[in-house]
């Protein structure tokens, strides 16, 4: 079985007891949060995400912040993604935003779950840095460096976008 909400996995498990799927059901139906459903149903297992997603949208942000810098260091072949992927972590406006990757692209995000709410995306291909409208869509600009990249990012962002809070711990009807 599987528990999910807004569209982020939180719990699953697997059991040949029946019994312990329905309680799982009436537990999460009932809005207990994935270290209570984890103790009393001990078949069910979770992730960091799912920790960072309970933890509110701020925490879940920082956790995809954190994984999205892996691929970075783990690609020094690739420079100009890192240069960016720092200099985006450099903007309080973006470092606010849920980041993520795709083929060498980041897009920024208001919203936490799935689908993304995209504000604004940009890719480090050979040549000018490009500003997207999300990743592999319409070019808004092209920059020299990272840095004037971000900038041209954040100038096209809404007035103040935030993350959007999940339901705490997760709304019954999911």
């Amino acid at each position: 079985m599987h528990g999910w909400s807004r569209g982020v996995e939180l719990v699953s498990g697997s059991t040949d007891d029946l019994t312990d799927v329905v309680r799982a059901g009436v537990a999460w139906g009932r809005g207990k949060g994935i270290r209570d459903l984890r103790a009393e149903l001990p078949f069910l297992s979770y992730d960091e995400e799912a920790e960072a997603y309970e933890r509110g949208p701020a925490a879940l942000v920082e956790l995809q912040w954190r994984l999205t810098r892996q691929p970075a260091a783990e690609a020094p072949e690739f420079p100009r993604f890192g240069e960016l992927l720092e200099a985006a972590g450099a903007e309080p406006r973006l470092r606010r935003l849920y980041v993520y990757s795709s083929h060498w692209t980041l897009g920024f995000g208001s919203g936490t779950g799935h689908p993304y709410e995209i504000e604004v995306a940009l890719s480090a291909p050979a040549g000018a840095y490009r500003v997207l409208t999300h990743p592999h869509g319409d070019v808004i600009g092209e920059a020299g460096t990272a840095r004037d990249a971000v900038a041209m990012a954040v100038g096209h962002l809404p007035a103040e976008p935030e993350p959007d809070a999940p339901h705490a711990p997760h709304a019954p009807h999911e």
